[in-house]
């Protein structure tokens, strides 16, 4: 036969090892200091729940459910915060760029670099490897004449001792033509400083002649 007490409150009898009784929640046993969160904590909270929601369920029992949930709840409180400061705040940037008052996007956006033009850059119309001996032979201005036409402009250079296209070399620079020739005696050098398309040339009687276009 268990020990039997009687509530203060209901006058049930109950248990002595209840410490709540179990028809009406009141409390009925001794208490005792157990601290923060210590057993008259949990105990005393169970006076705001309703009285038939634990009503007849063994103290024990509920104290070890409570406990357990408690202990839940504190662990996946660690661990959202754990997973916060791993994480850290995430900055993202965005940039827009506006022509005109139209957005455009930067994948559509290319940059192209401008080659500096190379001055003074040679491109031989006429080369010659008989001009080996150019810079061993004394230099010699030659004489030119100069005629313009309706449409083109044409030089006539006198290059004595000259007798084959071989032996001349016509280079187009930027703004500029140059004219190397060599005979047995003499080096020939002209520069044409004129910046015209050469049409065509050719070699007569010891004279070159230069046949230049004129821009409209």
């Amino acid at each position: 036969m268990f020990l039997k007490k009687k509530c203060q409150k209901c006058n049930a009898k109950i248990s002595k090892d209840f410490d709540y009784c179990p028809y009406c929640g009141v409390f009925t046993g001794e208490r005792e200091n157990w601290g923060m969160l210590g057993r008259n904590d949990l105990t005393n909270d169970m006076n705001f729940m309703p009285r038939g929601l634990f009503a007849g369920m063994n103290e024990k029992v509920l104290n070890k459910m409570l406990t357990g949930a408690m202990k839940m709840l504190e662990g996946e409180m660690r661990g959202g915060e754990k997973e916060t400061r791993t994480q850290g705040p995430q900055l993202r940037t965005s940039v827009e760029l506006f022509i005109n008052g139209k957005r455009v996007s930067p994948d559509n956006i290319k940059i192209t670099r401008k080659t500096a033009p190379e001055e003074n850059k040679e491109k031989e119309i006429v080369p010659s490897e008989n001009l080996k001996k150019f810079p061993e032979l004394p230099k010699k201005e030659p004489s030119t004449n100069i005629r313009r036409l309706a449409n083109k402009v044409v030089y006539e250079i006198d290059v004595p001792g000259v007798t084959s296209l071989n032996d001349i070399s016509i280079a187009k620079l930027e703004k500029s033509i140059e004219i190397k020739a060599v005979s047995k005696e003499h080096a020939y050098k002209k520069l044409i400083p004129i910046d015209l398309p050469l049409r065509r040339y050719k070699l007569e009687k010891e004279k070159l002649i230069l046949e230049l276009g004129v821009r409209n």
